[in-house]
């Protein structure tokens, strides 16, 4: 297999060259903009010259000239059309040169490392960062450069996968664009035939090319040195909503260049940009009643890439539909514009790959708004009820002090300290007595009669004037103390929770209500990652979490899956979250995410195409039989002609050996075999027990792993997970040339048995193909087959 340009021609460092290149090219659009802006005075002189004149006629005859007319309809429309692209074109330079620029105040260097991977295809190192397998962040071999952001290459990879075409991903200098020079691309998508075999017939595949500074790592521990914590925050804070809207503009412009990859098709892609039609037709579209209700189903289906702006309108949107009034969604809107710039501020805004940002409390937000039924065990909830449990929400983490009280062991918010800035602040009890005007008033910062006044810069506790806490505000802070991790290991959480519900049952509150309010919003905070992501994205976002706790990654998997058994397993709340999340108003696609989810976390690994292979092999043929190392994906399509019966599996670290085996496998009739690209040590434990009636392994002797401490550690660590695979009358069958009054055949031997293997007093049936003789062997000695049981018990 090889990959080649679909086009004659060639590529090099800078940039491409041949006619299957298309860039988005900072030259091209600055020479759009002066076509349009030209367009546009054009037009204007043309209003000017054709419909003056028509004015004083239409009053002397009362008649105009129809052509003339005509003509200056068309130039007023030219002129609009002008000034509108030139807007479009000019936001869009503006939005990749002021993510650059932002970039390079926090590192210079940005833009300029050196970088390789290695292509399994080719067999060689190519420019730029590319994955050489699908990104598994689970993966703690998948590294990348210190400079990069997985999570912000996921976002960009998954925004291009969307034009359903097969898209490499590759992360390149500035030079190799090349940037600042001739085109000025800020983006290069190539597309490539992949040829298999010695056939021309092959499928398209599209290597998109982009800066290095869209997936940069912002993680402000990078930049710690010589800069102020807060200048620090806000030059972060700054640096992610410019690379959110950087990334979201490339990502718009290359999408459609997969999708229309022909040359001449670039003409239309500019003027699709330019039509003025377009860009008043999204605005419009917007406030139709059905489109809001899209919004919504967009919002579900993406909730953990959904932009801020985006999720806080798909959020008033549902308080809307819960029956919150329309003077209280605007008393929400200043809260939200407070908080966006707040957590902007202290690094946690758009963009940010912290575990508790911003768009996490609005994610808790949304989904406490969708867990909340309209009536639940007899108890029935008011507008008023979703709007407590939503401002609660919204503020369960505000913590400013986070980046100052972080310490060595800990980072992250303290539900302790949220109340603490709730009551010097008093901002609930501003929320739940001002009118708009002054609600407004009470974010506003004064600083002297010559400066202007900075909007959700400060707040006014002083401006408050009622001196007791209203219940609506004590309910919320009921709330918020609940959503306190581990609450029942939290002595003061549960102490100062069991005070207010005490305080307002004395007012003639509803216990149970609050109760259950308090428990909804928790669990919407404990699952609300794992409902609104993929797989990748959650096990993204919990490493996070890890860092920020201090906690070691490797143990990701079963402490998360313990996490779960506090709301999932143990009584109420296992009940509780179930009626939850079955409930008829429930979104599907958050009870669809969080049953992949928890299957994954609480086995221990996916349900990989490997495991589902394995179960359908035992279904419908008579063994499944899985060969370690795939050395050569010939022989092992001869076993299955020769064993029709049997369902034969490849596992091999050798990309192109996969490839080509999957190829020849294709022609089986039945077909009965399938190869896998991956490490032994990873997916061999992920099978499940008693499943594999035979194991392969071709094992030369000059590569047996005999010689070192650690080899032999691990070799005997692989006997003893495939004496747990094997079925009990399973073998182990290793072809070699190993001679058997050999050192080595005999360490062979002792490993096995340590591992709860023995040598097999019956070889049973051969398998190997006959003759078959491995290119690594030693050609002065006859192969042997050494046969391996399981010791009985």
């Amino acid at each position: 297999m090889k990959f080649e340009p679909s086009v004659g021609g060639r590529e090099n460092s800078d940039g491409c060259v041949c006619s299957s290149c298309l860039f988005f090219s900072l030259h091209y659009h600055n020479l759009a903009r002066y076509l349009f802006i030209t367009l546009a005075f054009a037009g204007l002189l043309s209003t000017g010259w054709f419909g003056i004149p028509l004015v004083p006629q239409y009053f002397v005859s009362d008649q105009i000239n129809i052509v003339t007319g005509i003509f200056t309809l068309f130039s007023a429309l030219g002129t609009i059309w002008g000034v509108m692209a030139y807007r479009e074109f000019t936001k869009s330079i503006q939005l990749v040169v002021d993510a650059r620029d932002a970039a390079r105040r926090l590192d210079h260097m940005i833009g300029e490392y050196e970088y390789k991977s290695y292509n399994p295809v080719t067999r060689d190192y190519e420019a730029g960062f590319v994955p050489s397998a699908p990104i598994n962040f689970w993966d703690k071999e998948m590294q990348v450069p210190a400079w990069m952001d997985k999570a912000k290459y996921w976002h960009m990879l998954l925004r291009l996968r969307g034009a359903s075409r097969e898209v490499r991903l590759i992360v390149v200098k500035d030079s190799d664009l090349p940037f600042n020079s001739g085109t000025q691309n800020a983006a290069v998508t190539i597309r490539e035939k992949v040829n298999v075999g010695e056939t021309r017939k092959g499928r398209y595949t599209y290597a998109v090319r982009i800066p290095q500074w869209l997936v940069m790592n912002t993680d402000r521990k990078r930049f710690a040195e010589g800069i102020g914590g807060d200048q620090l925050a806000k030059l972060v804070a700054d640096l992610n909503r410019k690379i959110v809207a950087a990334s979201d503009e490339v990502a718009e412009w290359e999408r459609q260049r997969i999708r229309y990859p022909w040359s001449w098709m670039k003409l239309r892609i500019y003027l699709n940009k330019s039509l003025p039609l377009r860009i008043v037709y999204r605005q419009v579209i917007k406030n139709f009643p059905s489109a809001k209700r899209q919004r919504i189903e967009e919002t579900n289906a993406n909730l953990a890439d959904v932009k801020d702006d985006e999720l806080i309108a798909s959020l008033l949107e549902l308080a809307s539909e819960k029956g919150i009034p329309r003077s209280r969604i605007e008393m929400l809107q200043l809260l939200i514009k407070f908080l966006k710039y707040s957590y902007a501020r202290l690094g946690l805004g758009e963009g940010a790959s912290e575990y508790h940002s911003f768009h996490h409390s609005l994610e808790v937000s949304y989904m406490t708004m969708h867990m909340v039924p309209r009536e639940f065990q007899r108890i029935r909830f008011r507008p008023k009820d979703y709007e407590i449990a939503l401002v609660a929400a919204l503020l369960h983490d505000y913590d400013p002090a986070q980046p100052l009280a972080s310490h060595e062991g800990f980072k992250g918010p303290s539900v302790a300290r949220t109340m603490q800035e709730i009551s010097r602040t008093r901002i609930l009890d501003a929320y739940f007595t001002m009118g708009w005007e002054e609600f407004a008033n009470y974010f506003r910062e004064f600083q002297s009669p010559l400066s202007s006044t900075q909007e959700f810069a400060t707040t006014h506790p002083e401006y408050v004037k009622v001196a007791e806490i209203r219940t609506e505000s004590m309910i919320a802070e009921t709330l918020i103390w609940r959503t306190d991790f581990p609450f029942f290991q939290q002595k003061l959480a549960k102490e100062m929770f069991a005070r207010l519900q005490q305080e307002l049952t004395s007012r003639g509150e509803n216990a149970g209500k609050i109760k259950l309010l308090a428990e909804i919003l928790w669990l919407a905070d404990l699952a609300v990652t794992y409902m609104g992501s993929d797989r990748v994205r959650v096990w993204d976002r919990v490493t996070n979490l890890y860092d920020e706790l201090s906690l070691p990654k490797l143990e990701a998997v079963p402490r998360t899956d313990a996490f779960f058994a506090d709301f999932v397993e143990k009584e109420p709340y296992s009940t509780l979250f179930e009626r939850l999340i079955n409930n008829k108003e429930f979104p599907y696609v958050f009870r669809k995410q969080w049953n992949l989810i928890y299957q994954f976390f609480h086995e221990g690994n996916p349900s990989t195409e490997l495991n589902e292979t394995i179960a359908n092999a035992r279904k419908m043929y008579l063994r499944a039989n899985l060969e370690i190392g795939m050395r050569s994906g010939e022989m092992l399509r001869t076993m299955a002609i020769d064993n029709w019966s049997e369902f034969f599996i490849g596992m091999s670290k050798d990309q192109n050996e996969v490839f080509k085996a999957k190829s020849r496998f294709s022609e089986l009739e039945p077909q009965n075999a399938s190869a896998f690209w991956g490490d032994t040590e990873k997916l061999l434990p992920a099978i499940p027990d008693r499943s594999i009636d035979n194991f392969f392994m071709v094992l030369p002797e000059h590569s047996a792993p005999f010689t070192g401490i650690e080899s032999k550690s691990s070799f005997r660590s692989m006997l003893t997970v495939i004496s747990k695979k094997l079925t009990s009358d399973g073998a182990f069958r290793i072809l070699t040339d190993l001679e058997k009054e050999s050192t080595e055949f005999r360490e062979l031997v002792l490993l096995s048995n340590e591992a709860g293997l023995q040598l097999a007093t019956s070889k049973g049936k051969t398998y190997f193909p006959k003759d078959w003789h491995d290119p690594e062997f030693r050609h002065d000695r006859n192969p042997q087959i050494v046969v391996l049981e399981p010791e009985p018990k």
